[in-house]
Parts: C-alpha cells; structure tokens; sequence
C-alpha cells in the first residue's frame, strides 16, 4: 500500500480550481506589465513627436490627440543620437519652436506685433572703416599763390620821388595782386590811408592784424583769400626796425576744402647801414620760425630782407628752409640762381609738414608806378596732418 502510495502521480498545478486561478493570475499579470511597457514607451514617443507638429498646424486643434501625428526623422535616428537617449535624460529633447504657431502675431488691440523685426546694420564696413581711418591719419595738402610785396609807404611819396600818392599807387597793387591771382601774401610799408584802399579794392581777402596792433602795427600786413583759408590763430613778436620796436605779426591759416594748415609771417629788416639792427632782427625771425615749425606745422616766411644773401643763408642754415627760388642750407649756403632780391619767399616743415614751389616769378609790371620793388609770386603746396597740434608759442 505504501509503495502503491509512493508512484502516485502528484496532481498538476492548475489542473484543479485552485491551478487555474493561480495560472490566470499569472498570465493577468504579465499582460498587464506588458501593456504598461507599451503604455510608457508610446507616451514618451507621444511627447516627442507632440512637438514637431509643424508650424502651419490648426492652433485650434491643440485639445487633439497628437498620436497620428509622427516626426519625419524618428525612423531614422540611431541609436547615438541624442533623441534616443535614455527616458530619464534631457540631452535628446528637442527645442520646441513649433509652439510659436500657437502664439498670437498680433497684439489683443490688433494694432502691433510682438515680433522683433531686424533693422539697418549700423556697423560700418571694413573697407569702408579703412579707408575712414587713412584719410584720418593721411597727410592733408595745400595748394596756392602766395606773393611778396613792398608796397612803398605814403609817407616815401609826398612830393617827391616821382610817384603817385600812396592811395593811387595802393589800388594799382591791388589790381595787380588780384589780376595775378594770388590768395595768400604780405605786405611791408604799408600806412593807414593806403590800407584802406587795399580793403576796399580787395574785398575778397581779409587782412591781419589791420590797424589791431597800433600804428606801428599797421606797415605789416598778411592777407588771404577769405573763400578759401580761415584764420585760427595769430599772434606777433616785438623787435627792432629802423630804430623802433615793432610788431612782427604772424597767422595760422587753415585750408577750408582739405584742412591743411601753415603758418605765414611777413616782416621787414632795416636798410641801409644798419646791419647790427638787420642781424638781431634775423635771429629773432629764425628763432619765430623754429617755434612754429615745432608744433608740426609748416611755415611759411616772406618780406623785405634788405639782403640779397645774408639772410637766406642764415635762415636755410638755421632752419633748414628753403627759398622759392631755390637754394638751400644743407651742408653750407647754396643760394638761389639769379638775380637775387632783397625780397624773399622762404617754407619749411618739421616731421610730417612740408613745403615745396614751383612757378617763382619776379613781377616788374608795378616797378616804378605802384612801388620801388619786385612783386614777387611763387605757387606752393603745404603739406600737413589733420592730427597735428595747432598751438600758439
């Protein structure tokens, strides 16, 4: 009996009610389990291709299910792309710029939009930039006639020497000086009457310092042509002529069309044998010359000498300026060819400032009617730098 007991078959697991319950619960489980895996897996797929609704889509349809809507790229992202990282991480999610489409472009009054539109660049260039900064910081050029002129006082004329009064023979140098074309130029000996005559027979040009420095300030006059230059600065020194001290005047003369600046000078040295007189009034004009050209700004110099070599040869040597005619200082005096004048024309720069003739021409058509001297004309070019300091000694 125990032995027939032993080979009894044991009864199979759900082969009875109690078997089958437990079998169901198990397969009940597993489908379960599996339809939560599915469940997840198609929100998550939801999620993404939730977003990439295009931007056309009906922002009316936002309440609809999303799940007939697929992304075109899902079915080819591999496994390294960062799409299909793990549910937990962000890296693959992408930005959600379909959802502009549900933003309104229009304001609730209907009268602007929201929309940043982009203007005008502002930003200059580099072309453009470049060549602002080389005309910055290029040199800046002056072109011109300037002229010398002894105009003969009244006070050499009143009857005596066979010329004209002082005022007749003033309107003849102006018509000269205007018909001659020159727009920059000094004077020497001129009185008070005579310049009168030259202001109102030259109503062009300005003239400095006019009757500002006194009466012994009036026989020096420099003048320009108003349309062109502009005074910035003028400013005189004192020294000896004739026995008197006097004002040696000087203007800083800007170019309006390129803003090229020089500095001009007129002046007048004793005559006759007054030579210690002639020799301090030298060194004091080098020593003018000298400060200006120290501010980078060229120079320009013009007047009766009284010398025909002395004089250049000092200045070129101690300058290192050169004549209108010609000539220069550079390892002893080489003067001009001739013939040489009492009357000189003389430039120099320092650094980036120049100054070079061309055209240098002696005048006699007033010789002996308007004056005792040459009219001297000369075409110049002044070469300076927009930057350059414009300061007064």
């Amino acid at each position: 009996m125990a032995k027939h007991l032993g080979n009894r078959r044991q009864p199979r697991l759900g082969a009875g009610p109690t078997g089958r319950r437990a079998w169901y619960a198990a397969a009940g489980f597993a489908v379960v389990s599996t339809v939560t895996v599915v469940a997840i897996a198609q929100g998550m797929a939801s999620g993404d291709t939730a977003h990439t609704v295009g931007a056309g889509a009906d922002p009316g349809s936002a309440g609809q299910p999303v799940a007939n809507h697929t992304s075109s790229d899902s079915a080819t992202r591999g496994p390294g792309d960062p799409a299909s990282a793990s549910p937990g991480s962000t890296a693959g999610r992408r930005v959600d710029v379909s959802r502009q489409a549900d933003r309104p472009r229009v304001s609730t009054h209907g009268d602007s939009s929201f929309r940043v539109r982009p203007g005008t660049r502002l930003s200059l260039t580099r072309t453009a930039a470049l060549a602002r900064k080389v005309a910055d910081n290029s040199p800046a050029h002056a072109s011109f006639t300037i002229a010398q002129s002894n105009v003969l006082g009244s006070q050499h004329t009143t009857s005596k020497g066979g010329y004209g009064p002082g005022p007749a023979r003033a309107a003849l140098t102006s018509s000269l000086l205007t018909a001659r074309g020159v727009d920059v130029g000094g004077m020497q000996e001129v009185q008070t009457n005579q310049l009168a005559v030259f202001r109102t027979h030259m109503p062009s040009y300005s003239f400095w310092p006019g009757t500002s420095l006194g009466n012994n300030g009036v026989r020096l006059q420099i003048y320009w042509r108003t349309s062109q230059f502009t005074m910035e600065k003028s400013g005189s020194i004192t020294y000896t002529f004739a026995s008197q001290r006097i004002p040696l005047p000087y203007v800083l003369l800007r170019d309006d069309a390129t803003g090229a600046e020089f500095w001009m000078i007129t002046t007048h040295n004793s005559a006759g044998g007054m030579q210690g007189q002639r020799d301090a009034a030298t060194t004091a004009e080098i020593g003018l010359i000298n400060q200006l050209r120290a501010t980078g700004v060229p120079v320009i110099i013009v007047g009766d000498m009284n010398e025909h070599t002395e004089f250049f040869c000092r200045v070129a040597a101690g300058t290192g300026m050169v004549a209108a005619n010609g000539g220069n200082g550079v390892g002893g005096c080489h003067l001009p060819p001739p013939p040489l004048r009492v009357d000189w024309i003389m430039g120099g720069g320092e650094g980036a400032g120049s100054v070079s003739f061309s055209g240098y021409r002696q005048d006699a058509a007033g010789l002996h009617r308007a004056s005792d001297h040459y009219y001297l004309y000369s075409e110049v070019t002044t070469t300076s730098r927009w930057f350059a300091p414009s300061t007064a000694p």
